[in-house]
């Protein structure tokens, strides 16, 4: 019997754990104007995250959520494509995804807004 709960509960954990960290759990794809520039952030389902291809870029960055805070914030963090190299912040201010600001690596923020 204690194996059984014991399985049930792993099962369970790993469940809950899922659902709370699922990279999809918010409408954040779309096109975003990010101060007087432009992306476009999709799903890839080869590499479990979101991409972001800026307009004036080349290649794409990746994008994995981070947090939700107590006020609404949906927060999402961008990396190089490598997934390492900080990049800059995606903050949300509703669970659209429609507004926030972008704070990028080197200290400067920008307003962002759904298209």
């Amino acid at each position: 019997m204690k194996k059984l709960l014991a399985s049930v509960f792993f099962l369970v954990l790993i469940f809950a754990s899922q659902s709370a960290f699922s990279q999809k759990a918010y409408d954040v794809e779309g096109r975003y104007s990010v101060g007087k520039a432009y992306c476009t952030i999709e799903w890839s389902e080869s590499s479990k995250a979101f991409r972001v291809y800026w307009d004036n870029g080349t290649g794409y960055t990746l994008l994995f959520y981070s947090d939700e805070y107590p006020n609404g914030n949906i927060v999402y963090t961008e990396y190089e494509d490598d997934g390492v190299t900080y990049t800059g912040t995606f903050t949300f201010a509703d669970s659209g995804c429609n507004t926030g600001t972008y704070d990028r690596w080197d200290g400067k923020k920008f307003s962002i807004r759904k298209k």
